[in-house]
């Protein structure tokens, strides 16, 4: 993780110079402060690997160790591409030192970055991911939860109309093709599963190694009171997160996402789990088998 990090640091600041702005001032705003925006996904898949809980006080733990591994290795790599290339032009190492994230680094790493510089303003940032999570076999997205073992995703077509895809969680499919007897791995919880609390204690794991902010939806019930409602804010600060975005299931905005509780887990005919629904058929992608209705 902190190889790929150091990678990743060097190629995200190449994208800034090679990038086109629309405008002369947009791409100086860009130069003058280099920020980068790292980040992760599948989070929620690799806890589920390890035998744990996600929300749960281990799980957290495993979550901050991760954060704090790509921000120790972020910082390092943006402090030798200063040693190379500069720092940002708008640093000031006094005035960077004195803020609260800075307060938090060792006294190594504030030496390192008061004698060489940074080369980006801010390294870390939690997107959402939601679309990019496809690209890994549908990993869970950012350091969201499992939203669902298998799940219908609303997609736009190109002349505007909708389809539905049926999709399965990437860590349950690895699990079955592993050959367990049990249908899900020990301890495999969903957005279901989950209280408030348990969301925003793994946000709160990552933010204090986070340099930007985080995306992180906080699941809540569709009856919640007022009272109960309000607290999940007075949480989120208490915890000293930065921004704190709740969902309660509605009929008015919809979503991207419904839980597929219909959703066939094994393909009748050869028991596989690579099974795709459109336009009313779910197909096995193994065998070919086609149920329709």
């Amino acid at each position: 993780l902190e190889g790929a990090t150091k990678v990743a640091v060097r190629f995200l600041d190449d994208v800034i110079d090679v990038s086109r702005f629309p405008l002369a001032a947009q791409r100086q705003e860009a130069l003058n402060k280099r920020r980068l925006g790292l980040g992760v996904t599948g989070l929620a898949d690799a806890i589920v690997m390890c035998g744990l809980i996600y929300g749960s006080a281990e799980a957290a733990e495993i979550a901050a160790q991760m954060a704090r591994t790509i921000r120790d290795a972020a910082l390092e790599a943006s402090a030798d591409l200063a040693a190379e290339k500069g720092a940002f032009p708008l640093f000031d190492a006094a005035q960077f030192l004195a803020t609260p994230y800075a307060m938090r680094l060792s006294d190594g790493q504030r030496q390192m970055i008061s004698s060489r510089g940074l080369r980006n303003g801010l390294l870390t940032s939690i997107a959402p991911t939601g679309t990019i999570s496809l690209l890994a076999g549908n990993v869970s997205s950012g350091i969201e939860p499992v939203f669902s073992a298998s799940q219908d995703r609303r997609i736009v077509n190109a002349d505007g109309s909708h389809r539905v895809e049926r999709l399965y969680d990437y860590a349950l499919s690895r699990w079955r093709t592993m050959g367990n007897a049990v249908s899900r791995p020990p301890g495999f919880v969903t957005v279901g599963d989950l209280t408030p609390s348990q969301h925003l204690a793994m946000a709160a794991a990552i933010q204090p190694f986070v340099d930007s902010s985080i995306s992180k939806t906080i699941n809540v019930a569709k009856n919640i009171g007022f009272e109960d409602f309000v607290h999940v804010y007075r949480e989120a600060y208490e915890l000293g997160l930065k921004g704190c975005t709740t969902f309660r299931p509605n009929d008015v905005t919809g979503s991207v996402l419904t839980q597929a509780e219909d959703a066939q887990d094994h393909c009748p005919s050869c028991q596989g789990i690579h099974l795709i629904r459109k336009e009313g058929c779910t197909t096995c992608l193994d065998c070919g088998f086609a149920l329709c209705g």
